[in-house]
């Protein structure tokens, strides 16, 4: 009987967990005010740019455990330890490509390490704070994920640095 109510508490929280609908953003972006905003973002081009971002993984070494990941809108990304290096695959650096369906954003990772298949996908929500039309900042909320090292370095907001060229 116990093992019964464990299953179906287990199968009510997984039921809940992948039906949930996304939050709205706390500021709704308005055009022509410069105020801080959050877009939940539906396309590559929502997050296109290069992004300071908090980076831990073992293949590779970030200077203190900061890097930084270009995103294209063309649905492309890059990281590694310096902005001029995520121009294309670095070294052992994840790279890959970001595709949405609706407000998810799903992380193709054709850089991830054998050892770890668990890396080569992921599916995310993803807030950009702007101020008016600009990007200031970005936080993911995973929503399927089991690869560590991303769930570890992805829940503190990235900083925007500027455009990808």
């Amino acid at each position: 009987m116990k093992k019964l109510l464990i299953g179906g508490l287990l199968f009510v929280g997984l039921s809940f967990a992948q039906t949930q609908t996304p939050r709205p953003p706390l500021v709704s972006c308005e055009a022509g005010k410069n105020t801080p905003c959050v877009v939940l973002a539906s396309k590559p081009a929502d997050l296109a740019g290069i992004w300071k971002r908090y980076q831990n993984g073992p293949a590779f070494a970030a200077t203190g455990g900061v890097g930084f990941v270009r995103y294209n809108s063309d649905g492309s990304y890059a990281t590694a330890d310096t902005p001029e290096n995520t121009a294309a695959q670095y070294k052992t650096f994840p790279y890959g490509t970001i595709s949405f369906e609706g407000n998810r954003m799903t992380i193709d990772n054709r850089g991830a390490p054998a050892s770890a298949p668990e890396c080569a996908h992921g599916v995310y929500e993803v807030r950009v704070i702007r101020l008016g039309d600009q990007p200031i900042g970005m936080n993911f909320n995973a929503l399927e994920d089991t690869c560590k090292t991303r769930l570890s370095d992805t829940p503190y907001t990235q900083i925007y640095i500027s455009p990808a060229r």
